[in-house]
């Protein structure tokens, strides 16, 4: 409520820029976050009456967190008669809508304003009317919904009448009167276009752009720019400089000759073209040979750099010729940079006279 030294246009243009603001934002404020005293039923501002009516006027706002008012209200001594109230109101724009309820001085509720119908309405009037009243009623004025609120001007007339109460109050049970409770929030919704890794309905979103690392919407699904690193990428983006094997679009065109006189050079790694093609024969000499058991291990130089791998084969050559020795065959154990380990069934002294060792590819299919 406001103090007596503002008008009811004062309080309008007061409040109207709060309205304008937190209606933004009503899911952010509680319902009762500002309320003053008359924010709950002990605080009720007591009404009287003047020729049998009485009013008062004031705002609620539930974005703005003074959802309720309470006012007081008590029947003239020693009468029994009709209260006849409505409730006005001026909401800073159309269809918000506001309520009120009334309960009897044991927390009884007595009545209800009048709902217009399902649908929010653009009726501004609220009525209600209570039969063989009696002594002092508690009125509850609130905005209806979370975005609700208005300037509002309450009415109540009384018309004396001799009947009786039809209850006798000392036989009610006395109850706290309900709490208003909290309108849910609504749930923003999600799409490409309003993407927001903060907004829950975006978790099940894959946008083309702005989802963050690990997002899991788009786990299987290639980004924009594409990832080389996502294997959905593979299918449909375009070949890299120098091509891939793997991305569809890089053709056997797209790549390089095979070098094979360099079998170890960048552009014969991953290179289609090389896989078509024989590298030509190496052959290295034994560097070292170690007595294991009744073979001998051998040390030949040339390894990776030469192209060698363990699928090439490698055979001991008769001199300086170009004819394989007999039994001359070499295990190749391990290839590393510039060297060969292998093992062969042949004595010291046959490596000595015969240290050349040929090394073939195997044939390209």
């Amino acid at each position: 409520m406001l103090g007596k030294s503002v008008g009811p246009r004062g309080r309008w243009l007061t409040w109207l820029p709060l309205f304008c603001v937190l209606a933004s934002c009503a899911h952010n404020v509680g319902q009762d976050d500002k309320t003053g005293p008359d924010g709950k039923e002990k605080g009720a501002k007591a009404l009287t009456f003047e020729n049998n009516e009485a009013k008062d006027k004031g705002i609620v706002t539930y974005p703005g967190g003074d959802r309720t008012d309470w006012k007081l209200i008590e029947v003239p001594d020693k009468k029994i008669g009709t209260l006849e109230l409505q409730l006005q109101w001026t909401p800073p724009r159309p269809g918000l809508q506001l309520a009120f309820d009334v309960f009897d001085e044991w927390n009884g509720e007595i009545v209800q304003s009048k709902k217009t119908s399902k649908k929010r309405s653009k009726s501004r009037v609220r009525n209600a009317t209570i039969d063989n009243a009696k002594g002092k009623y508690f009125i509850r004025i609130y905005a209806v919904d979370r975005g609700d609120a208005g300037t509002y001007k309450l009415t109540v007339d009384f018309k004396e009448s001799a009947a009786g109460p039809i209850y006798d109050p000392l036989k009610l049970d006395i109850s706290n009167p309900p709490r208003l409770a909290d309108i849910p929030e609504v749930e923003v919704g999600c799409d490409e276009s309003t993407f927001d890794p903060k907004i829950p309905a975006c978790k099940k979103i894959c946008p083309e752009s702005g989802a963050p690392p690990g997002w899991k919407a788009c786990e299987g699904k290639c980004p924009k720019p594409p990832d080389i690193t996502i294997e959905a990428c593979w299918a449909t983006m375009p070949c890299p400089t120098p091509p891939q094997e793997k991305i569809k679009s890089c053709t056997i065109d797209k790549f390089p000759d095979c070098d094979l006189k360099n079998p170890s050079t960048p552009t014969n790694v991953g290179n289609p073209k090389c896989k078509t093609q024989n590298f030509p024969p190496f052959t290295g000499r034994v560097i070292k040979n170690d007595l294991q058991g009744s073979d001998v291990l051998i040390t030949i130089s040339g390894g990776a750099t030469q192209g060698i791998t363990k699928a090439w084969r490698a055979q001991v050559m008769r001199g300086d010729s170009d004819v394989p020795l007999p039994s001359g065959d070499v295990f190749v154990i391990r290839v590393d940079k510039n060297q060969t380990l292998g093992r062969v069934h042949l004595t010291t002294d046959q490596l000595s006279a015969n240290p050349n060792v040929k090394f073939t590819p195997p044939p390209r299919s």
